[in-house]
């Protein structure tokens, strides 16, 4: 018992009731430095009344103690007919950071639920800056906030802030241009973070930053980042590091502030729209009255006043069917309130009378099971996150029967008291978009396909030239030197002519490397077997598609290996044979899923012998630290494939080279 209670990784401790400890196992010396006593010694007078009571009242009783970084749960137990006490202590230091965690993201919950209802409330487009800007501050813990607007000119205005000297708020201009913080985030397009001005190199500091010491900060686009409102920022005066929940605070702020300024925008178009058509109903109702005073009884008055008003009931209608793209609004059980004329004829083919009313899980000829999951799935997000994803869905159109690819915008509505009660979308047809990006993407093929074409015919022609250069040497040696060349350009020559081959059928990236090796291997036969026809080749090889990185190393290797064994393992006429194998050794599967687009990556080892039965290197040689050229180049290529390579001893020669290789295949959705 007391080696388990010495071995224990929690505190534990003995007190007598006067205090004075009795026993600490190695971690309850942490406490015992806490409280600055010894074992031996009397605790402080706090802690030894905590005891006393245990003891008199036979009660366990439990406390927190901060130890440096770490809080640790302290449960003091009376032992039953004895005067001490067991001390028990547990680390809880994660558990406190996770509840800090909690409360922050609750903090950011509820600033976020606020800014949400100040934006339904609020009249002034500019109150609910200056309110969403000292909520962020408080939200964040920061000194300052802001909000840029993007002027014509390229700059920034101070909109909106807290925590800058008077006269800045509404009057500072910060220069736009990627050299500026506010700058960059509209360039760059993502949230940008600074954790030390002093050190940032990416921009300078603007004048503003500068004369209020700002340290540290963090800035994001406002609205569309194609055509952004302006920039959001927070900063603080000492260095902060944020975090990505602080980042995806300000990135939901920001998209908050966006949607209430382009409802104000159409809010005033609909204002003037209203103005102006309040002017043409007073014009007309005066003219009207004119002539009913000179022309018409009061019954013909009355019915032109409910034909205008008739006129107004059915705008809303003609509107939505004046949008050239399918446009619905559902409730919230999915039950069709409206749609335009195209919705109705194109998609679903019927009459909007027999579509309003009606739930979308009654139209399954159209939307196919996977469809009504999709869009059950982002209306989920939007209505429990407020964030509307736009999603591809396929869909059979009734006016042509065709399946056809549309991408889904969609926003919530709600009534005139603030309830969320339904579902808008518009459907935009990017069937002839994606046919485009299916086009594009095989005239890509097509071009890569040429390029391996040229180059194949390129090296050939330097082949030649290598030979007809060699032809004005009468030097075995330097002669040899331009053969061996030779069949070095000619082994990437076969590589790319396998590339070009392969890419009419499939991907012009890889090649079949076991085709590859028996044409260079044939090459090289009828290259330096003139005079020799005792000389055979075997292969056994597996089927393999490689990728230009590895094979082309891999082919000079080849390349090398069995040259060497041609001119030097059968000396005087000898006969013999050469043997060239490739088998996979192992395979390392890597799958990495997500919801929209799975990936299966897998990794192949393989083993490569190059092997003879000839006379075998010298004793003295050391293949790895040699002259020649060959072998120089091979230990290059080998670890430029970041491969081992091996010399197997014995009768003849064999090398054993292990090398990996990795193909990603990606599974696409129907």
């Amino acid at each position: 018992m007391k080696q388990l209670m010495f071995q224990n990784p929690n505190p534990v401790l003995r007190a007598g009731a006067d205090g004075r400890v009795i026993y600490s196992n190695t971690a309850g010396e942490a406490l015992l430095r806490r409280w600055d006593v010894k074992v031996g010694e009397k605790l402080p007078h706090s802690v030894e009344a905590l005891i006393k009571r245990v003891v008199s009242r036979t009660d366990p009783e439990r406390t927190e103690v901060k130890v440096g970084k770490k809080v640790y749960f302290i449960a003091f137990y009376p032992v039953p007919g004895k005067e001490y006490v067991n001390i028990y202590g547990s680390d809880i230091s994660g558990q406190k950071k996770l509840g800090e965690k909690l409360r922050i993201k609750e903090k950011q919950y509820n600033a976020l639920y606020t800014l949400g209802r100040m934006a339904l409330k609020c009249e002034s487009l500019q109150a609910f800056m200056d309110e969403s800007a000292r909520l962020i501050a408080k939200t964040l813990d920061l000194e300052f906030c802001k909000i840029l607007e993007l002027t014509p000119d390229g700059n920034f205005l101070l909109r909106a802030g807290t925590g800058w000297k008077p006269g800045f708020v509404g009057k500072a201009v910060v220069e736009g241009g990627k050299w500026s913080q506010a700058g960059y985030t509209v360039f760059s397009k993502v949230p940008v973070i600074v954790r030390n001005f002093a050190e940032e190199s990416r921009f300078e500091a603007p004048e503003i930053l500068r004369e209020h010491d700002i340290a540290s900060g963090i800035s994001v686009t406002i609205g569309d980042v194609e055509k952004p409102f302006g920039v959001l920022g927070a900063h603080s005066t000492k260095k902060r590091k944020f975090t990505a929940d602080e980042t995806y605070f300000l990135n939901s702020v920001a998209f908050v502030i966006a949607e209430v300024i382009e409802r104000r925008q159409a809010e005033e178009e609909l204002r003037q729209y209203k103005e102006h058509l309040e002017e043409l109903v007073y014009e007309r109702t005066s003219e009207l009255t004119k002539i009913n005073e000179q022309l018409f009884s009061e019954v013909s008055i009355r019915k032109q006043v409910e034909k205008d008003l008739q006129n107004s009931v059915y705008f809303l209608e003609t509107f939505l069917d004046a949008i050239p793209s399918p446009v619905f609004y559902r409730n919230l059980e999915g039950i069709y309130q409206g749609c335009n004329e195209m919705f109705a004829r194109q998609i679903l083919g019927l009459p909007k009378e027999k579509i309003i009313g009606h739930s979308m899980y009654e139209f399954r000829g159209q939307y196919s099971e996977e469809t009504l999951n999709k869009s059950v799935y982002y209306d989920n997000i939007l209505l429990k996150e407020g964030k509307s994803l736009p999603h591809e869905l396929k869909i059979k159109c009734a006016i042509d029967g065709e399946l056809r690819d549309f991408l889904a915008h969609k926003a919530i509505y709600s009534d005139v008291s603030g309830e969320i009660i339904g579902i808008v979308g518009v459907m935009l047809d990017i069937t002839e978009r994606k046919k485009a990006e299916q086009a594009l993407l095989k005239t890509e093929e097509i071009r890569k396909k040429e390029i391996h074409h040229r180059i194949k015919n390129n090296l050939q022609v330097i082949s030649s030239l290598l030979s007809l250069q060699a032809e004005h040497f009468s030097d075995k040696k330097v002669k040899e030197s331009f053969h061996d060349s030779q069949n070095r350009v000619l082994s990437m020559s076969l590589i790319h002519e396998e590339l070009y081959k392969t890419g009419q059928n499939g991907n012009v990236e890889t090649f079949d490397f076991k085709a590859y090796i028996q044409k260079l291997a044939n090459e090289l036969f009828r290259s330096y077997m003139i005079g020799n026809e005792g000389i055979h080749l075997k292969l056994d090889m597996e089927s393999a598609f490689l990728g230009m990185d590895t094979g082309i190393p891999l082919g000079i290797i080849i390349n090398e290996l069995v040259s060497n064994s041609l001119k030097h393992a059968f000396p005087a006429g000898r006969g013999g044979e050469i043997q060239i194998k490739l088998h996979r050794t192992g395979i390392i599967s890597q799958n990495q899923d997500n919801n929209r687009y799975p990936e299966s990556c897998e990794v192949s080892e393989f083993l490569l012998t190059v092997s003879d039965n000839g006379i075998g290197l010298p004793e003295d040689i050391d293949f790895r630290r040699t002259s020649s050229l060959g072998l120089q180049l091979v230990n290059i290529l080998v670890d430029q494939i970041d491969g081992s390579i091996e010399l197997k001893g014995g009768k003849g020669t064999e090398f054993r080279i292990n090398f990996m290789e990795e193909t990603c295949l990606e599974e696409k959705s129907g």
